[in-house]
């Protein structure tokens, strides 16, 4: 067995690259590393199914010769092979670098190509060079721990990298001794961008300082994964101890203010990832919600980024999109008597429930909370079926500008005790005859009362 077998062969049980694989898609683009990677399959894995993905990017007068390239070798080996024509100079959006596209196009077909035909793998032939490279650009750019760690030899998404303990000069070794054709792709010896500057320039004098440069930073890109998979296992526990009724956008304040900075600041930068911006935080964004958290008070904001405010409220600090500041949304804690708060005056009183005021009426213990709707708030009313509130609304065709004002009350675990307009829930129900809270709001235009 040759070097590159015995290293690939490591990599994969070492890191139980195929555990729970039902298939693997080859990413091949017909260069030394990818057939390295085809080669190694049709030879070495029998048990495992696997298939070729190969994108034309349409970039170079090359690129379908090296289709055809690719086709025929695995028509030669009996080998499925899936082709994707794409026009990246055509098609990319403006703003957009013609790499971050290509690399969108590729994994998107991919992806495409692992449903198909119902595998669970993604292998790509990146190396021990590659992750140099992926290093210092990370570092160029100014990432962090995260970005130190360099390329993962196994992502969540079941991606792969069987080569990655593998050097490039030993690939291609491996392929002059053993035969294995493969095609060139000039455009990589050309500083045409930063990669190829690094690549072709930059990293050749830093090997002649440490000719085991690759080494140096596989150790230190190893150290950091194992790092960032630490603070990952704490981030996913954290969050999975919020309960299943914290909305997407809420980090409760209780655990941010006991938390160190390093759990704070990667678990900002995890929650605000999940709501779709475009961009993630950056590290003086992150640092900005740290010092509202420290100094801030309720209501308090910061803006970021993709048009959101981070947000204090009583219990939680939350992302909200700037136009979500439009309307009431609004999280405060009531106290007996008079509170003034956005434009409302809330009255907090205690009183004798009687059929004129009990959908005024509610029970319940202080501390109490008024807030706006969330998604997933439920209620049951007297007499009714407990249901999502969004659905009530809908049932009693209230117009959505005026949902918006429709404020409910909570206890101090959020749970909904009282409804605008409807009255309260069924843990709250007030007896006629007895004593109860009565709330009162008024906003800026009428004199609304709770019924």
């Amino acid at each position: 067995m040759s070097s590159i077998d015995s290293l690939i062969r490591e990599n994969i049980e070492k890191n139980g690259l195929f555990s729970n694989c039902s298939g693997v898609v080859l990413a091949v683009s017909g260069g030394s590393d990818s057939m390295t990677l085809l080669d190694y399959f049709i030879r070495e894995v029998k048990n495992i199914p696997f298939a070729v993905a190969h994108v034309n990017h349409g970039l170079r007068e090359e690129s379908g010769a090296e289709e055809e390239f690719v086709k025929s070798y695995c028509e030669n080996h009996s080998v499925k092979c899936e082709i994707c024509k794409a026009d990246i100079p055509n098609t990319k959006p403006a703003g957009v670098t013609t790499e971050e596209y290509s690399r969108t196009v590729r994994y998107s077909f991919f992806e495409k190509t692992r449903k198909k035909f119902g595998y669970s793998h993604i292998a790509t032939a990146h190396n021990k060079n590659d992750a140099t490279e992926s290093f210092f650009m990370n570092i160029i750019r100014g990432a962090g721990i995260k970005g130190a760690a360099g390329i993962p030899v196994f992502r969540s998404d079941g991606v792969i990298r069987p080569l990655l303990l593998c050097e490039k000069k030993d690939i291609l070794l491996h392929c002059e001794k053993n035969g294995i054709p493969f095609v060139t792709d000039r455009t990589n010896f050309e500083n045409i961008c930063t990669r190829n500057i690094l690549r072709n320039d930059i990293l050749p004098r830093l090997r002649e300082i440490n000719p085991k440069l690759d080494e140096a930073v596989f150790r230190i890109t190893a150290l950091a994964e194992e790092d960032e998979k630490y603070f990952e296992k704490i981030i996913d526990d954290a969050i999975l101890s919020f309960g299943k009724n914290r909305q997407k956008n809420e980090v409760p304040l209780k655990f941010l203010r006991n938390a160190e900075k390093p759990v704070i600041s990667r678990l900002l930068r995890h929650v605000y990832s999940s709501l779709g911006a475009r961009s993630g935080l950056t590290f003086r964004q992150t640092n900005d919600i740290i010092f509202l958290l420290e100094s801030g008070h309720t209501s308090d904001r910061v803006l970021i980024s993709d048009g959101y405010y981070a947000v204090l409220d009583y219990e939680n600090l939350r992302f909200v999109k700037s136009e979500e500041r439009a309307v009431n949304n609004i999280f405060h804690r009531i106290f007996e008597g008079e509170n003034r708060f956005d434009g409302y005056t809330v009255t907090l009183k205690k009183t004798s429930v009687s059929k004129e005021n009990v959908r005024s009426c509610f029970c319940g213990n202080l501390p109490l909370y008024i807030r706006s709707r969330k998604a997933a708030d439920r209620i049951q009313l007297y007499g009714r079926p407990e249901k999502l509130i969004k659905e009530l609304f809908i049932d009693e065709k209230i117009p959505a500008s005026v949902r918006s004002s429709m404020f409910i009350v909570t206890s101090s675990d959020d749970r909904p005790l009282w409804l605008r307009d409807f009255g309260a829930d069924k843990t709250a129900w007030p007896e006629i005859g007895g004593t109860a809270w009565e709330i009162i709001i008024n906003d800026n235009t009428e004199d609304s009362k709770g019924e």
